[in-house]
């Protein structure tokens, strides 16, 4: 991916880590888009038809006329079969925050495959809820239920068990700018020395089956 202008170094590590080979002019879904930033790295670096669908609209959303749809990723309001791509990124485990059911984390994942076509795409990205960065800020200080590794892993492989699932696994924050380097250092330690489980994001890159 090439440098985003205007975009923050996160923005550009993140898709550049995540690796997918996006094809210009296909469908793209952003479940839970919220104010839209993904959205413009997805319309202005990769030239997708951008879609997007949240449980609130945000004031943003006015920027893409017609492209948004309020819906929840248990009930998508899609067609089964409409989209080329489906990202979700940091929203599953908002989807029953205070008692975690894992049929409602399922049904959500289910939904994301029906709206997905044969051949299809669908990105799933979640923050590991034991990242020594994460942990702290994220689920101590702002409550974020972020599920741990090996519960990602367990869950995506039984939903998506008829379809061919990479699981990928990096370190992506935002620094301050003067620290960039340092935090560099980190990033390596963790990616290359560090058990898997404590890395920050746990990513699964998913091609739809037909059954």
């Amino acid at each position: 991916m090439k440098r985003i202008t205007g975009y923050t170094q996160y923005k550009n590590d993140f898709f550049n880590k995540l690796h997918v080979p996006f094809q210009a002019g296909k469908k793209i879904l952003d479940v839970g888009c919220g104010e839209g930033t993904d959205a413009l790295v997805f319309i202005k670096e990769y030239g997708l038809e951008w879609y997007g669908t949240d449980v609130y609209r945000h004031d943003n959303m006015a920027k893409f006329p017609r492209r948004f749809t309020l819906g929840s990723i248990v009930k998508l309001p899609y067609a089964d079969k409409t989209f080329d791509y489906i990202f979700i990124h940091d929203v599953l485990h908002h989807v029953d925050e205070k008692k975690q059911r894992r049929e409602l984390h399922r049904r959500g994942l289910t939904e994301l495959r029906r709206v997905c076509k044969d051949g299809g795409t669908i990105i799933i990205v979640e923050g590991n809820r034991f990242n020594p960065l994460f942990y702290p800020h994220m689920v101590l200080m702002r409550g974020h239920e972020h599920f741990r590794q090996s519960y990602f892993r367990d869950l995506i492989s039984e939903v998506f068990a008829h379809d061919v699932i990479t699981f990928r696994f990096f370190e992506a924050h935002l620094y301050p700018k003067l620290f960039v380097s340092v935090f560099k250092i980190y990033e390596w330690i963790m990616e290359h020395i560090m058990p898997r489980a404590f890395i920050a994001y746990n990513a699964a890159i998913i091609k739809r089956g037909d059954r």
